[in-house]
């Protein structure tokens, strides 16, 4: 059964948290990046914007305040596009974008679509970005066919692209609590509110993917050991003693589980894998750390953990006190529980989101994709990986003026001979 356009949504099990503890600093936005071979002409990217919403109705939403819970409907308001700022995965103002969960952004020969999260994970908005680019190229003429990749505005959206995924496959059996400690919180001198560092390197897939399986790790395995390596030796080793440093490095990595359980969804449906380990000694190696992030990773992608986080979180909103209680009383209830634990359970996210295919067709007209996470207050540095054709694309974000966890770990790769293009937004230009 086909859901209708002025339909109200409710909002998923995990993007229901998301507008109680964002803030300017906390912004909980990514974005999902393409640069063409040519300008983008801003006229017929509006055009296709508006045109590919109407495939999308759950993006063509607004939030709004219910008695228990907030919620989504139908946005009749225009969506209008906007020239990209020097600004990164900023705090999204729905009164200054006609009250839209997201943005589309261009400039010179960019595309940029930034999400808030509350309205859908990673892999729902690729989807949207590649129907977006799809439209564009078609309006400007040229011979591009969906190739069963790409959703087109000619086809009607399906109910099972709205459903809350994570209630889907919820395991009351199967939702116990795990107790954990605060993680290493990654300390450096705070960047202003609306300012985001990003540093990319673009690396040959293939010569990486070499690389992590000489050590018989998964490209992430390899990545997550890395940047517990470069965080260790840069802010940890040799200071042990101290208290601070004695809390466990969490590299979260969130799992698509559309790879797991079957679902057509474009919203929010993601778990995570993790790593968490006090490195309390002044000797520890890079050798002993692909050992215990693959050990972790690989006991986290039992099928059985992952329903049992899933359904921990589902829990959690099912109970019968919260379920009840007035949305005003609710919200604080909410921001002192995450505020409380988890904001602080995290040292770093490495977001993989994975091949990103276009139709061959489409393969002339595009350069490269990037995409890059929100950086906060407790979470200084993340990470965002995807790759495309044959290039790999490694984006760090920061809310923080050093650099020297991202040199370390591109350095790494340049002692191992791989020819590595390093980007910047220089944002030091506009402290």
């Amino acid at each position: 059964m086909n859901q209708k356009l002025t339909d109200w949504f409710k909002l998923d099990n995990s993007g229901k948290i998301f507008p109680e503890v964002s803030n300017q600093r906390e912004t909980n936005t990514f974005r999902v990046q393409v640069a063409l071979t040519e300008e983008v002409d801003s006229d017929i990217l509006q055009m296709a914007t508006e045109g590919i919403l109407e495939r999308y109705p759950m993006f063509k939403v607004r939030m709004k305040h219910g008695m228990f819970w907030n919620y989504l409907d139908y946005n009749t308001k225009p969506f209008l596009i906007q020239p990209m700022t020097h600004e990164v995965c900023s705090a999204l103002n729905p009164r200054e974008n006609n009250c839209y969960l997201f943005k589309v952004l261009y400039r010179n020969n960019m595309i940029a679509i930034e999400m808030f999260h509350s309205l859908a994970d990673g892999g729902g908005v690729v989807m949207l970005l590649q129907s977006l680019v799809y439209e564009y190229l078609k309006l400007k003429g040229y011979n591009v066919t969906p190739d069963n990749i790409i959703k087109t505005k000619y086809e009607r959206p399906v109910a099972e692209e709205y459903e809350d995924a994570n209630e889907k496959y919820y395991n009351a059996k199967n939702r116990k609590h795990v107790p954990e400690q605060r993680a290493y919180r990654i300390k450096g001198t705070m960047l202003p509110d609306n300012l985001t560092g990003l540093i990319s390197g673009t690396m040959d897939t293939g010569k990486v993917l070499e690389l992590a399986r000489s050590k018989n790790l998964t490209m992430t395995e390899y990545f997550s050991a890395l940047a517990m390596d470069v965080i260790y030796n840069t802010q940890i080793r040799y200071r042990t003693h101290l208290k601070s440093n004695q809390a466990p490095v969490k590299i979260f990595v969130p799992v698509n589980l559309r790879k797991h359980f079957p679902s057509e969804t474009l919203r929010n449906f993601s778990n995570f894998v993790k790593t968490n380990l006090v490195l309390d000694r002044d000797d520890i190696t890079l050798e002993e750390l692909f050992e215990h992030t693959h050990e972790s990773f690989q006991n986290g992608m039992i099928k059985e953990e992952l329903i049992r986080k899933m359904s921990e979180n589902v829990a959690f909103e099912k109970n019968v006190l919260l379920r009840f209680m007035p949305y005003f009383i609710k919200r604080y209830a909410l921001k002192i529980g995450y505020n409380m634990l988890g904001m602080k359970l995290n040292t770093m996210s490495m977001t993989n989101i994975g091949r990103v295919v276009f139709p061959p067709s489409m393969e002339p007209y595009i350069k490269d994709v990037t995409a890059a996470v929100a950086a906060g207050k407790y979470n200084a540095v993340n990470c965002a990986i995807l790759s495309y054709k044959d290039q790999l694309k490694i984006s760090f974000t920061r809310s923080i003026l050093e650099t020297n966890i991202e040199r370390e770990f591109f350095r790494h790769f340049t002692e191992k001979g791989l020819d590595l293009k390093v980007e910047s937004n220089f944002v030091e230009e506009f402290v």
